[in-house]
């Protein structure tokens, strides 16, 4: 970031730029603080997950009328447009993503789908959810692990034909699909582990797992493995496609801010291509411009093809103001069937009646 803005300030000396840092565990609570107090920056990095609680609350500058910011979501994937949209209108800039892939450890399994092997992710139509079961074994399974387990569940849903929401909103949890797909996610424990990601991701690391869903900040810890291993994209159930889930970093604007035009300029400045490739590459995410996504950089490291792959097979958060409060009925509903407290229809069903009565009390 130093860097970044180092280039910045060459450009335009007479805006100032300070940087306030903000945690995982209370940036978004510091954020409505900040609202609160009138005491909020002027410009915002979000979470995919986040925007839509600030952009339907009308503290987010609309950024609809700069055309330099409306070509950055041009050149974005489609999927990453609704979480930095609401009521038609744009608020929050797409600026890096990231998503997930299977890890396999090929000294584990011996890996074999269908007679093929490989080292770059190799895989054939046949790649479904009973082929991942049938090699994964051990297989890591995410238990309860705020922020983190809904991430994992979702790309069963989506990759088995379902969705939590329609196309209005409106919560559609306890569908045949997604209770299938509770049932599955639930049945690979029988070949597996229940942990937290990150105790997942060390049992990965020191070769305990044959297989775990994860992301490219497993990459530098995996250098020197001392086995083999590669990646392959999240495989869809019958003929649904796989679908991963996608993560994103949003840039926005204080609709109150003294200094609106000068957050703007900064805004088209971080987010030009050249800028925010150059930024990605550093952090060790992509950037949201498709076109960088194929840049040597990614292409030619480590497992790059199949994470690049993966981004175009990949979705968010939906976009309802109430998100982070369903996340948490979803991970406590998931832990629950994951426990046994509850079978996966009870688990769906109990997920579909505390969201309904969410969303009508909010």
């Amino acid at each position: 970031m130093d860097s970044l803005l180092a280039g910045f300030h060459r450009e335009h000396p007479e805006i100032p730029v300070e940087v306030s840092e903000l945690s995982w565990s209370d940036g978004k609570t510091k954020l409505m603080v900040g609202f609160n107090s009138e005491t909020a920056p002027d410009v915002l990095e979000l979470g995919s997950d986040w925007v839509a609680q600030f952009s339907s609350s009308g503290v987010l500058a609309q950024l609809d009328s700069n055309a330099a910011l409306l070509q950055r979501f041009s050149d974005a994937p489609k999927y990453s447009l609704p979480s930095g949209m609401w009521g038609g209108h744009f608020f929050a800039v797409p600026w890096l993503l990231d998503t997930r892939v299977i890890f396999v450890n090929d000294d584990i399994l011996s890996l074999s789908v269908n007679g093929t092997k490989g080292s770059q992710g190799t895989q054939t139509s046949q790649w479904n959810w009973q082929e991942m079961q049938y090699i994964g074994k051990p297989i890591g399974v995410n238990g309860p692990d705020q922020h983190r387990l809904y991430k994992k569940f979702l790309p069963y849903v989506w990759s088995n034909g379902g969705d939590l929401f329609d196309s209005v909103g409106q919560p559609t949890m306890n569908t045949p699909q997604n209770i299938e797909a509770l049932k599955f996610y639930f049945g690979q424990l029988d070949h597996g582990t229940m942990e937290s990601q990150k105790n997942l991701d060390d049992a990965f690391v020191r070769g305990k797992l044959g297989i775990w869903f994860s992301g490219s900040w497993l990459l530098p810890r995996l250098a020197k493995a001392p086995f083999k291993w590669h990646t392959m994209t999240f495989p869809g159930n019958g003929n649904n496609p796989g679908e991963s889930f996608a993560g994103g970093e949003y840039l926005a604007i204080n609709n109150n801010s003294a200094m609106k035009h000068e957050a703007e300029i900064f805004l088209e400045y971080i987010t030009q291509p050249d800028n925010e490739l150059a930024f990605a590459r550093k952090v060790n995410e992509y950037p949201a411009d498709v076109r960088s996504q194929s840049d040597t950089f990614y292409l030619h490291r480590r497992e790059g093809s199949v994470f690049t792959e993966q981004l175009q097979h990949a979705r968010m958060t939906p976009v309802i103001p109430q998100w982070l409060d369903v996340e948490g009925i979803i991970e406590d509903e998931v832990s629950k069937a994951l426990y046994k407290k509850e079978t996966p229809e009870e688990a769906m069903n109990n997920m579909q009646r505390r969201t309904e009565e969410l969303m009508k009390n909010q």
